[in-house]
C-alpha cells in the first residue's frame, strides 16, 4: 500500500516509527532531501550518535522524502513526526528573531554566527522553538556558506539590477530589491528547472547544495557578496515526545546533538572550501567582492529599510529589535 505525503499518512508513519520496534524505541526524524549538505550529514550523524549512546534501546530513523522544507517545523510542532531538522530562513517571515542572521552586514562569517549564538541568541532561539513550535532543540547548526549563483557575472553593484534571484527569506528579499534585483520565491525542488527555463537568473544557496545538485552548471558564476552568508538549521524534538522519554534517553539525545554540532562547526570551513573548489575545477568562476564593492551595496540607503522592516516585525512579536541588533553587533565584533 502506498501513502501520499499527507498529514494523515505522516501521522501513520510517525505512529509506526515510535512503536514498531518491540525491543526499543524508534524516533522518526524528518529532514530535507539535500545530498552533500551539512543538513544531510548532521541528520545521519545524529542517528549514528544516538545509536552509539543507546544501542538497541533508541533508534533514530532518518527520512528525507516525507516533508518539504517549509513543512518541517509545523510537522514537529503538531506531532506529525517526532523530530526534524528545521530551517531558520524558511520561518523568518513569521519569526523575525530567526531573521537576525539575514540582516545585511550583521553576521558575515561562521565564527561571528557562533559568537552571536553563544552570547544570547541560542537561548532566544531555544525559547522560541519551545513556545511557538512545541519543540526541544538539541543542536543549532548552519548550512555551508551561501553564495550568489548566477547565469552571468555579477561583479558590480549595478549588475544586480533587473536580475530575478531566488531567495528564501524576507530580509534578503528586501535587501536585493533595494539593489534593483527582483526577489523570486521558488521551491528548492524547482531551482534547477527554473535556471534552465529562465524563470530565475540566479539564486542564493549553500555552496555544497549548489555543488552536489550541479546547479553551477546553469549558474556558473559564483559571487561572494556576503549577503546572508550563514543560514541556520536546528535539530528539534517534539516536546510531547521529549517529555515522554526517560532521563537517560534525553541525556543520550542531548549528547548526540552536542557532538553533531561540534563536528559540524569543526568541519565547516573545509566543507565549504571543498565544494567551492570543486565547482571551480569543473569550470565555474568565482568572484569575491572587495571591501569597496561591499561598501557600495551595504549603504545606509540600502540596509536601513531592511532593518526598519525587521524591527517593526520584531515589535509586532513583542521583541526589542534595537536591543537584539545591538547585542548581535557587539557579539559579532567580539565585544
Amino acid at each position: 500500500m502506498k501513502f501520499k505525503t499527507t498529514l494523515t499518512a505522516l501521522s501513520l508513519l510517525g505512529a509506526f516509527a515510535t512503536s514498531a520496534n518491540a525491543e526499543g524505541k524508534e524516533m522518526l526524524l524528518g529532514t530535507m532531501a539535500v545530498p552533500g549538505t551539512t543538513v544531510e550529514t548532521a541528520s545521519h550523524l545524529f542517528a549514528e550518535k544516538v545509536a552509539a549512546e543507546m544501542p538497541g534501546q533508541l533508534t533514530v530513523i532518518v527520512n528525507d522524502s516525507l516533508l518539504k522544507g517549509a513543512q518541517l517545523a509545523p510537522s514537529v510542532r503538531d506531532g506529525v513526526v517526532d523530530a526534524v531538522v528545521a530551517v531558520h530562513p524558511y520561518l523568518s517571515g513569521s519569526e523575525p528573531v530567526m531573521g537576525l542572521q539575514n540582516l545585511p552586514g550583521v553576521i558575515r562569517t561562521a565564527e561571528e554566527y557562533q559568537e552571536v549564538l553563544a552570547a544570547f541568541w541560542r537561548e532566544d532561539l531555544r525559547s522560541l522553538w519551545n513556545d511557538n513550535w512545541n519543540s526541544h532543540v538539541v543542536a543549532e547548526g548552519a548550512w555551508a556558506t551561501h553564495n550568489l549563483f548566477t547565469a552571468k557575472p555579477v561583479e558590480t553593484p549595478e549588475d544586480f539590477a533587473g536580475l530575478k534571484i531566488r531567495v528564501h527569506n524576507a530580509e534578503t528579499a528586501r535587501f536585493i530589491s533595494q539593489l534593483g534585483a527582483l526577489p523570486t520565491p521558488l521551491d528548492a525542488s524547482e531551482m534547477a528547472a527554473g535556471l534552465e527555463r529562465g524563470v530565475i537568473d540566479g539564486l542564493f544557496t549553500p555552496s555544497c547544495y549548489a555543488y552536489k545538485q550541479e546547479l553551477f552548471r546553469s549558474a556558473s558564476h559564483i559571487g561572494n557578496w556576503q549577503i546572508g552568508p550563514i543560514q541556520g538549521w536546528a535539530i528539534l524534538i517534539n516536546n510531547d515526545k521529549w517529555n515522554a522519554l526517560s532521563a537517560d534517553e534525553q541525556a543520550a539525545l542531548t549528547a548526540a546533538g552536542e557532538a553533531v554540532e561540534a563536528e559540524m562547526w569543526a568541519n565547516f570551513a573545509a566543507n565549504t572550501a571543498e565544494c567551492v573548489d570543486g565547482m571551480i575545477a569543473d569550470g565555474a568562476t568565482y568572484f569575491e567582492a572587495s571591501d569597496g564593492d561591499m561598501s557600495a551595496i551595504f549603504t545606509d540607503a540600502n540596509t536601513q529599510p531592511v532593518v526598519d522592516d525587521w524591527k517593526s516585525r520584531m515589535a509586532d512579536k513583542g521583541f526589542d529589535g534595537d536591543k537584539t541588533l545591538d547585542q548581535a553587533m557587539k557579539a559579532a565584533a567580539g565585544e
